[in-house]
């Protein structure tokens, strides 16, 4: 009797867990539309918004958030209130400055589960892309920041079958950065499969240029 009910205990939480894998995918692919659709067409995609608060309905076992995630339910409902907020602010504010705010948000959504991201990106058989970004800094390197975020995340978009990605806010978490020496965000680093640095780019404007023609030249090879 005992090994049938640690049997459907565990059954059922690696069920939770399987469908918060799938819940958390859709709230960063629908997190990274929006961004995207509002730097495009300067329009708030409503649907999308929609479809993203839907997802922080569900309820969610603390005991997955920790053993799985590396979070809390805590740092989960801080999330949700900080996209509860967002809607009240983006109200009467323009669409540049209502993607500056969810660009806010979004950075606080990777900062919630960066220890699980970051496992999944070095445990991936891909090259990598690692960006780092910030939260907290001077008006032009977090316009800067912005800026390289939405043409990181269009390359992803089009590559991400071809490459695993992580995003950063080294505002929170500086442990990447102090390990490789980059200490200017934004910055892009590229690992191989065997995740071996193979190129650092830092506050350059141009740098996603710079990343995607050195990803063509390794293609070439």
């Amino acid at each position: 009797m005992k090994l049938k009910y640690w049997l459907v205990l565990f059954s059922g939480l690696f069920y939770q867990a399987l469908l918060f894998s799938q819940q958390l995918n859709e709230i960063e692919n629908k997190a990274e539309n929006i961004i995207l659709s509002l730097s495009v067409d300067k329009v708030f995609p409503e649907d999308d918004f929609s479809d993203l608060k839907k997802l922080f309905s569900e309820k969610i076992d603390n005991t997955i958030l920790e053993a799985k995630y590396h979070s809390t339910t805590d740092s989960f409902d801080s999330l949700k209130q900080h996209l509860n907020k967002f809607e009240i602010e983006k109200a009467n504010i323009t669409a540049d400055s209502t993607l500056t705010l969810f660009v806010d948000w979004y950075l606080h959504l990777k900062r919630t589960f960066y220890n699980f991201n970051k496992q999944n990106f070095f445990n991936s058989s891909k090259t990598k892309i690692l960006f780092i970004s910030t939260s907290m800094s001077c008006h032009c390197t977090l316009e800067m920041c912005k800026k390289q975020l939405i043409e990181i995340l269009k390359l992803k978009n089009e590559t991400s079958d071809s490459y695993s990605f992580l995003v950063v806010d080294s505002y929170w978490n500086n442990d990447l950065q102090i390990k490789y020496e980059t200490y200017f965000s934004p910055a892009v680093l590229v690992f191989n499969q065997s995740n071996k640095l193979i190129l650092n780019i830092e506050y350059e404007e141009g740098m996603i240029k710079q990343l995607t023609s050195f990803l063509a030249g390794r293609e070439k090879i």
